[in-house]
């Protein structure tokens, strides 16, 4: 199993985590996220492939959700005391990939699936728990009013202001960070192995922490280079911009600390750093 890259959230408006990527140099599947909430109603994205512990964000207040790209029965479900696990192995390009969340039961949380979602309850005469034991979700508890969005970063709202989510790289063979939803802040530690990362439209990346701990890391911005204004401070990049989606603007920022054999990516090409 891959080291777990942590996802530590600030902000408590609620934040939407992304786990799931298929472009091509930043793939999801094969790797696996540990997830720490805060307040807000917060939310993961579980891309198919990948493994996600998410107690720590149901756990933490706010109305929490996870997305699942399968439907209900296309999971196996266990079940150890308040924490409920769904797997399954999905293969992609020919290999098999095991996929799998882990969430603690809090009341108006939801779990949603390709065919509908269910509502934690906890407290109510159809809730979870019955004299103190926790049951098993069942496929007649779905509600298939709502269910998993196909594209989260087009779906989702945008993230209200708040603190950067910080990000711990702890695999040193190398992660990919997947693109966050417009409005999203994150700073981000990487490792000793190729880390990548993915600024999507509309997001701010501290990336400092990415470049300047070992490895060829990698950078995609998707703009192309004169899209940007460029600054330097020190051995500090900085590319921003003002980007408009859906008629909003949201400013677009990634900076990186210059270090040999790291790449940066535009629409156009690519920069590598010597």
């Amino acid at each position: 199993m891959p080291g777990q890259t942590k996802y530590f959230i600030s902000n408590t408006n609620g934040f939407f985590v992304n786990w799931y990527s298929d472009i091509t140099g930043v793939e999801s599947h094969g790797q696996a996220l540990k997830a720490s909430g805060n307040s807000g109603d917060d939310a993961v994205y579980v891309g198919q492939g990948t493994k996600v512990d998410a107690t720590g964000l149901t756990s933490t207040g706010g109305n929490d959700s996870i997305y699942l790209t399968g439907t209900f029965n296309n999971y196996e479900q266990t079940l150890d005391g308040n924490t409920y696990t769904f797997k399954r192995t999905v293969n992609i390009n020919g290999t098999g990939y095991q996929e799998e969340v882990s969430f603690t039961a809090s009341n108006g949380d939801r779990v949603y699936f390709a065919d509908g979602f269910f509502k934690i309850d906890i407290t109510g005469n159809d809730g979870l728990s019955n004299a103190g034991v926790f049951q098993k979700i069942k496929s007649t508890d779905i509600d298939s009013s709502s269910s998993t969005p196909t594209d989260p970063l087009t779906s989702q709202p945008a993230i209200d202001k708040g603190g950067a989510t910080k990000v711990f790289i702890s695999d040193n063979n190398g992660e990919h960070i997947t693109p966050g939803v417009k409005g999203s802040v994150f700073k981000i530690s990487g490792n000793s192995g190729n880390d990548t990362v993915y600024v999507a439209k509309g997001t701010k990346v501290d990336a400092t922490g990415l470049t300047s701990t070992g490895g060829s890391d990698s950078i995609y911005l998707t703009g192309t280079f004169n899209n940007y204004e460029q600054t330097l401070d020190g051995n500090t990049y900085t590319f921003k911009r003002t980007v408009t989606i859906g008629g909003t603007d949201y400013q677009e920022e990634v900076s990186f600390t210059a270090s040999n054999g790291d790449r940066v990516y535009f629409a156009d090409g690519f920069l590598r750093l010597i």
